[in-house]
């Protein structure tokens, strides 16, 4: 991967993660208006919900395929049967 492909990667990392973490913070003083240093917590707080949703979407795709196997293999279990048995 190129010196130039990584920096823009990373940037849009940083963007995105700057602002998702501006969007929790004005939500968070909207809910207390009295944090106000909290606003420093913007980019730690963007990486951070940014690694709970890929984790969340890796668990989810995770479970999703250990439901499409246990599925697959159970068809084929059945498919054997039928077939032993001349159906």
């Amino acid at each position: 991967m190129s010196q130039d492909m990584l920096t823009q990667i990373m940037a849009f990392t940083y963007s995105a993660a700057h602002y998702l973490g501006a969007g929790i913070i004005s939500l968070v003083q909207r809910i207390l208006p009295q944090a106000k240093a909290i606003a420093t917590l913007t980019d730690p707080i963007g990486y951070l919900a940014i690694l709970s949703i890929f984790v969340v979407l890796t668990i989810t795709i995770k479970r999703v395929a250990v439901i499409i196997l246990v599925a697959g293999w159970t068809l084929i279990a059945i498919r054997v049967v039928l077939m032993a048995l001349g159906i």
